[in-house]
């Protein structure tokens, strides 16, 4: 994957409207090529950005993180609103590092995207809670949130009219690669102003630079959006990922939920990406949320190995070899769930070596998250096994997002005052502001 080295372009250098990378016509192996013939045109894409819209080609390409905290720590030198873009099929995977200590004080909105893909059962307001206080443990501090579908448009209207304030000049769009922010952008873009001018792409790291834009809002005013690269950290699986098995493994509809009744000696291969060994534990439900492109093959313990290394493209089909040698080795992490977490955890303690542990002791059960993939959900019985994972994707454990959180009960208790006062306020948004979100603390 080709790096991003140039700084932003200096005063009057043209940048591409599409993805914000400064153009030049020398080199068309770097970012930002334009032919020498298309240069006279009025509005110019690069070369890499054209094809992406019209072919849905892709030259897959990186932006620095000291080049992205250098374009996003502008945000403290000019006014505006933050638009802070995660996604719901991936919240702990779509946070962006430190990015409290780049923004510095600015007003923060939250806006959720890809609630299409939660199942029906679903109310995405009810996990207002869960995602502030997952948002606030990291330090950045949201003045409301919004749940809604680039894709479709749901949830957009609330966010127009916020965004049509008098008090709103400026607004600044931050995220993760692949949370939907370009097409967020358009959306909201095309409503405005009956246009679509960020490039899109479901390969994450479309957007190289800050894309500036003016969107006409009411009474004659216009809106400065300026929209931000995507940052591509590695910890996720689809940072690393080729086109063709981004496709089997990013969302594109609905998530159907697949369960298994399984026993202890068998296993779960998700893809090729991560397997699941039960050893330990009596027979039990779990629930896999991935795409519904994405082959889970379920297998004897004694067997699974030989299928993850002999008939890899055969049964599991993704991902490809270079898109293996990418990712890496798996590595097990030991799971031990209710009671026998805690003997396990005592064990770990005492002798401080051994494989990663992941384990919780929650009567009313867990999911496994493996950022950019999906989860597995657990239902509260006891249970050892195995999880064997990329080194690099990052693993979580939280409360059973389709149950607890999704029911406003993430922590096992009444629904709480903030939530109550979400449904309240968004009861609320239809009238002139379109404020969304839980109250400030005091």
């Amino acid at each position: 994957m080709e790096a991003v080295s140039e700084a932003e372009a200096t005063p009057g250098e043209p940048l591409c409207s599409g993805c914000g990378a400064p153009l030049q016509s020398d080199d068309p192996t770097r970012p930002g090529y334009v032919p020498p013939e298309a240069v006279q045109r009025e509005t110019l894409v690069c070369r890499r950005c054209y094809r992406i819209r019209h072919y849905g080609e892709f030259s897959p390409v990186s932006v620095p993180p000291e080049q992205y905290a250098d374009q996003v720590s502008r945000i403290q030198g000019e006014a505006g609103q933050v638009l802070y873009v995660l996604d719901v099929f991936d919240l702990s995977g779509s946070l962006v590092p430190g990015l409290a200590g780049l923004i510095g004080g600015a007003n923060v909105d939250l806006v959720v995207n890809k609630v299409d893909l939660l199942p029906p059962e679903v109310k995405a307001e009810r996990l207002a809670d869960w995602v502030w206080s997952t948002v606030e443990s990291t330090g950045v501090r949201p003045r409301r949130v919004w749940f809604v579908s680039a894709r479709t448009g749901q949830g957009l209207d609330e966010v127009v009219a916020a965004l049509s304030q008098p008090d709103v000049g400026q607004v600044w769009v931050v995220g993760m690669a692949n949370v939907g922010k370009s097409t967020l952008l358009n959306r909201l873009a095309a409503r405005l102003k009956g246009s679509e001018p960020f490039t899109v792409s479901r390969v994450p790291g479309t957007t190289l630079g800050l894309v500036r834009a003016t969107l006409p809002v009411a009474d004659g005013r216009s809106l400065a959006v300026v929209d931000t690269p995507g940052l591509l950290t590695g910890r996720r699986a689809i940072d690393v990922l080729c086109a063709d098995c981004l496709r089997a493994v990013v969302p594109s509809g609905r998530l159907k939920p697949r369960v298994y009744q399984l026993d202890p000696g068998q296993s779960l291969w998700l893809g090729g990406f991560a397997r699941f060994d039960f050893a330990e534990g009596d027979h039990q439900p779990v629930v896999v949320y991935v795409s519904n492109d994405l082959v889970v093959h379920r297998t004897k313990l004694e067997r699974a190995a030989y299928i993850g290394e002999v008939r890899q493209d055969e049964v599991l089909k993704v991902p490809c070899a270079r898109c293996r040698a990418e990712l890496g080795e798996h590595i097990p992490h030991r799971l031990a769930l209710g009671r026998p977490a805690r003997a396990v955890e005592r064990a770990v303690q005492r002798v401080q070596q051994g494989p990663p542990l992941l384990s919780a002791d929650s009567p009313r059960g867990v999911d496994v998250v493996l950022a950019g993939l999906g989860w597995i959900a657990f239902y509260g019985r006891d249970l050892l096994g195995t999880l064997w994972a990329p080194a690099g994707v990052a693993l979580d454990i939280r409360p059973r997002l389709i149950g607890d959180a999704s029911a406003g009960d993430h922590a096992g208790q009444q629904t709480s005052a903030r939530q109550r006062a979400f449904a309240t306020r968004r009861g609320r948004s239809a009238q002139a502001s379109g404020r969304q979100g839980r109250p400030r603390r005091k």
